[in-house]
């Protein structure tokens, strides 16, 4: 691909000042890895900046006309430029770029997000994983999910879940959040909760740890309170409310768990959900037989290599994210 970066388009984009055909191209150079990276990286910069900035007037004209001419100027190209020069001058250019829209939001106090197809998207694939949205807002993805949402994220917090995800959302009374996953909407000014949507479940459910949130589904509308979590029947369109087991629900996306003198049976509960597979526990395993140890970044296997050394089981893996747990006599000396 090109090298140059579509500086004018992206400066009318956020302007909010482009066309049909210009909204287009964009999108299309958007679908670029690399520039759907560099375009993260504006996205972080702008809102940084545009907090740091948010009491100050500057001159707007001279910072507009100090971007055309080092970032719109068409007749100096270089025969050949080496890599690094080029990436150097790329984060200069992003940097002046997002003063320049600084400058010019806190002149006309306006918002420049404009309705775009145009979507970011979010994978995780193997592994838990932490975003930082726009508007300051973190989500965890636990493994094997994907999340996406659309450039104008500041004047639509929506975003699309495949999969689980905790969020941790900003307060924006003008900008409600939403989530939408599976014909199922969550809608949040402000507060914690968990998302549980994998395509292989038959429910969605949501569960809340802080705030409040609505749900719309099926043609119907409900609200949780701290400690509940709702159950959507993917199949009925159903709706369930119950009280939540919320440390369960949200250890997934805590750096570590420790188990303190735990049955297999329990803690398996729990290795099921940090790494996302179906564990079969054999019957004859005694819940005697306690087991203590801390669970960081390690592997399922290296888990379970742990355990075996503590009480006598064997394992087996049959490549569909399953597990079989058996028991081992011990050795007769």
């Amino acid at each position: 691909m090109n090298k140059d970066i579509p500086w004018r388009f992206i400066i009318s984009h956020l302007k909010g000042d482009v066309d049909e055909k210009e909204e287009k191209l964009f999108c299309e150079w958007l679908q670029e890895e690399r520039n759907t990276l560099l375009f993260r990286e504006l996205e972080s910069l702008w809102r940084e900046i545009r907090e740091e900035t948010s009491t100050y007037t500057p001159d707007t004209d001279y910072y507009w006309r100090q971007m055309e001419s080092r970032m719109l100027r068409k007749d100096e190209k270089p025969k050949s430029v080496p890599v690094w020069k080029f990436w150097m001058a790329v984060s200069v250019a992003t940097v002046l770029l997002v003063l320049s829209l600084t400058f010019s939001f806190l002149y006309n106090k306006t918002e420049y997000w404009t309705d775009s197809s145009c979507k970011l998207s979010y994978s995780s694939l193997s592994g838990k994983s932490k975003i930082i949205l726009p508007d300051s807002s973190v989500v965890w993805l636990n493994s094997g999910s994907s999340l996406r949402y659309a450039v104008n994220f500041f004047e639509n917090r929506e975003v699309d879940l495949s999969g689980e995800a905790l969020f941790d959302v900003t307060k924006d009374s003008r900008h409600p959040f939403v989530v939408s996953t599976s014909g199922v909407k969550v809608r949040v000014h402000g507060t914690r909760f968990n998302v549980n949507s994998y395509s292989k479940e038959e429910n969605i459910l949501v569960t809340l740890f802080q705030g409040s949130v609505s749900l719309e589904a099926g043609g119907q509308e409900a609200y949780l309170h701290p400690g509940e979590r709702a159950s959507v029947s993917k199949k009925y369109r159903t709706l369930d409310i119950t009280s939540a087991d919320m440390f369960y629900d949200s250890f997934w996306a805590s750096e570590s768990v420790r188990f303190e003198a735990k049955s297999l049976r329990y803690i398996t509960r729990y290795l099921e959900k940090w790494y996302n597979v179906k564990i079969e526990v054999d019957p004859s395993i005694p819940d005697s037989q306690a087991y203590t140890f801390t669970i960081k970044d390690e592997s399922l296997e290296v888990i379970l290599r742990i355990m075996s050394r503590i009480n006598p089981i064997s394992y087996m893996f049959d490549g569909n994210d399953h597990v079989k747990i058996t028991h081992v006599e011990p050795s007769k000396k």
